[in-house]
């Protein structure tokens, strides 16, 4: 990193200079530590707090459990976890995960934020790893870091980018998503947490799926996409303070917090992308996810609890 930074001051001129070397501290402040988990939950749900780990190195690292599906079921607690990247869990966190006896990892991101940021895993008993690389140029890290270098750009161009990206999430990479699902309808890949570099976008669709197939509510699904936000609500305030601070405010606030947070309009872009081009969400469980029937049954039985 120290030569990283280095290399910025050099080659760059100072505006951009600065505007870059924020970009490369990115990463570093999305690994603090989102505070004290006191008061932060105060007027939430009771569930809010239940299912966060409150992982120093993953805050956005969330337990999927507990929410109630159509049929008056509701999501077994413990086998489906989303989070953002597990490179900077500290010795406590990974004690933690262990715990929770992981047997599968899905990792969305590209090969390079994989290098970048390494997963830390358990060293006993490690889970396997499925490597679903989701990436694409236009929202690609290093295509928001080239804008906001250049300081021009508009909250809305960047929710146009991030609302363009479910739509892929939906179509363009749903082959990945199949493959996800091929991995968890096998029992003995349970419990599972799937996971990207933040948590929120290709991990948050993936989440939207699992508990869209379970039977939970569109509206719970939502709710459970924004609880982003919640998690790490002091991350994101720390990171547009540096940014803003290191590009000496030329980069507005509202771009910065469309593109480290979520809005409804992202994932309800996804859902609108699945009728479009599939009619119903039955069918693209069966024709896009390759879950017939009967393996829907067996998933739901196996996954939800109660009545």
């Amino acid at each position: 990193m120290r030569a990283q930074l280095q290399n910025l001051r050099e080659e760059l001129p100072p505006v951009r200079r600065l505007a870059q070397i924020a970009l490369v501290l990115i990463p570093l402040v999305f690994a603090a530590g989102c505070g004290d988990d006191g008061p932060r939950y105060e007027g939430m749900p009771e569930h809010v707090k239940k299912r966060h780990l409150g992982l120093e190195g993953a805050p956005n690292f969330r337990d999927l459990g507990g929410y109630e599906t159509s049929d008056g079921r509701s999501v077994r607690w413990g086998l489906f976890y989303r989070s953002d990247h597990l490179g900077d869990l500290t010795d406590r966190d990974l004690e933690i995960v262990s715990e929770l006896g992981i047997r599968l990892v899905c990792d969305f991101r590209s090969p390079d934020e994989k290098a970048e940021d390494p997963d830390r895993l358990p060293a006993v008993n490690p889970p396997k790893v499925a490597e679903l690389e989701i990436w694409d140029a236009s929202f690609s890290a290093e295509a928001f870091k080239e804008r906001f270098a250049d300081g021009e750009v508009k909250s809305e161009e960047i929710t146009q980018l991030l609302i363009e990206g479910n739509r892929l999430f939906a179509t363009k990479f749903s082959p990945l998503y199949r493959e996800l699902f091929a991995r968890i309808l096998d029992p003995q890949n349970l419990p599972v947490v799937v996971h990207c570099t933040a948590g929120k976008d290709r991990a948050g669709f993936a989440s939207a799926l699992i508990l869209r197939v379970l039977g939970v509510p569109l509206e719970t699904i939502y709710d459970d996409y924004l609880l982003t936000n919640f998690y790490t609500a002091a991350k994101i305030d720390r990171m547009v303070m540096l940014v803003r601070a290191a590009t000496f405010f030329r980069v507005d606030e509202a771009p910065l917090r469309a593109v480290m947070g979520v809005e409804r309009r992202f994932l309800e872009a996804a859902f609108a992308a699945i009728e479009k081009n599939y009619g119903s969400f039955g069918r693209y469980r069966r024709e896009a996810l390759g879950i017939g029937d009967a393996e829907l049954e067996a998933f739901r039985d196996r996954s939800l609890e109660g009545s």
